[in-house]
């Protein structure tokens, strides 16, 4: 069982198509400053003079994003601590491989502790950290790569390019912090979206050389999905690739890793969908194999099944409660059992799109065959 786990929102950068909605959070004039809601709205808060227990052992200094992530804990928005240690011992019975994510999870220093916690029970080979090379500047790297077995990060921009759909530094920070922490024998993995901005030719071969000179050694081709803030941002920069796109490109990525003989090219589940000769079931993982947490413990279809403003993309996505639930009790109950037996209703569809783009929401929106990647494909692939 494979959970990704959108621990907390807070994050340090202010991505324009976030898809868990982060929360960003700065340090302005001895206040914090956390922009929530799609960004839209600004809360601030003092810096704070107190330290929970369960932090103060460390004798690391708290920062903006602890004392942001407390105000959320504070107003019900995340869960604390103790739940989040719940939330381990609930899913124990089924060792898990489990997903650090976010926001970033590694702004907050209390999270560390629970990725520390969760390496205990579940050992580092089974726990991942997908962070930002920005949050990872704060720890002991030595003491990061005894807890976590692989570091996830982001680049999708290669360094010629600026910053033209990422803040300025966010890709840069990502690879330099990522090859650091590969020579202490931390695996790596780069999660790339595509978009319209990085599938050329040219922007391809650098991305993959530049990860390819820092030792990283797999990549993750992904969809930029229409969730979180990337739903507004998708509708207003009309990124969003066709069949043939997407072919070429992961076609690109194959020839150079062939040719190179750098990072190892994998291709996000439904995505799989594209080359059909490659794979022997169902790509698409939700259920499978692959479900989500999210920053309130829930425990959801997908990881990426969050709406405008973080919070679940609809209750439907809903499995149950993992902060007061186990793992087996949430496995037992009538809706995982009626969900299960229906995965294969939309073979091949990403059931995050099908749901997106179905015109009635509702739980059969799920498994309809309307992920427009698919819907149409053979005739989408002749026009283009």
């Amino acid at each position: 069982m494979d959970l990704i786990w959108n621990v907390s929102l807070i994050c340090p950068w202010d991505c324009e198509f976030c898809c868990t909605d982060a929360v960003h959070v700065q340090k302005i004039a001895g206040s914090v400053v956390l922009r929530e809601s799609g960004l839209s709205s600004n809360r601030i808060i003092p810096m704070g003079k107190f330290e929970p227990e369960h932090l103060r052992e460390l004798g690391i200094k708290l920062n903006a994003y602890d004392y942001a992530l407390i105000d959320r804990q504070k107003r019900g928005l995340e869960i604390d601590f103790d739940s989040k240690l719940s939330v381990l011992k609930n899913v124990h019975e089924r060792n898990p491989e489990i997903d650090f994510a976010g926001g970033d999870p590694l702004a907050c220093l209390e999270n560390y502790l629970l990725i520390k916690k969760a390496s205990e029970m579940f050992g580092k080979e089974n726990i991942s950290v997908t962070s930002t090379g920005h949050s990872l500047a704060r720890y002991s790297l030595e003491e990061l790569a005894k807890i976590v077995g692989t570091f996830e990060f982001t680049y999708d921009e290669p360094d010629s390019c600026g910053a033209e759909v990422r803040p300025k530094g966010y890709n840069a920070l990502n690879i330099l912090w990522a090859a650091r922490i590969r020579i202490l024998g931390v695996r790596t993995k780069c999660q790339i979206p595509l978009q319209s901005n990085n599938i050329s030719i040219e922007r391809i071969r650098e991305i993959y050389q530049r990860l390819t000179d820092s030792g990283i050694e797999e990549i993750l081709l992904m969809r930029t999905f229409p969730v979180g803030r990337g739903a507004k941002f998708l509708n207003e920069k009309s990124i969003e690739l066709g069949p043939r796109d997407y072919i070429s490109a992961i076609s690109e990525f194959r020839k150079l890793e062939c040719s190179i003989g750098g990072p190892r090219v994998r291709v996000q589940c439904a995505l799989k969908n594209l080359f059909p000769k490659e794979r022997a079931s169902n790509p698409c993982d939700l259920m499978q194999s692959s479900f989500g947490i999210n920053s309130k413990g829930q425990l959801l279809l997908s990881a990426w099944a969050t709406n405008a403003v973080g919070l679940p993309l609809a209750e439907e996505f809903v499995l149950g409660d993992l902060s007061k639930q186990s793992i087996s009790e949430i496995e037992s109950s009538e809706r995982f059992l009626r969900y299960k037996v229906r995965l294969d209703e939309n073979f091949g569809h990403c059931k995050i799109f099908a749901y997106v783009n179905s015109e009635i929401k509702s739980e059969n929106a799920i498994f309809m065959r309307t992920d427009p990647l698919f819907s149409n494909l053979n005739n989408q692939l002749s026009k283009s």
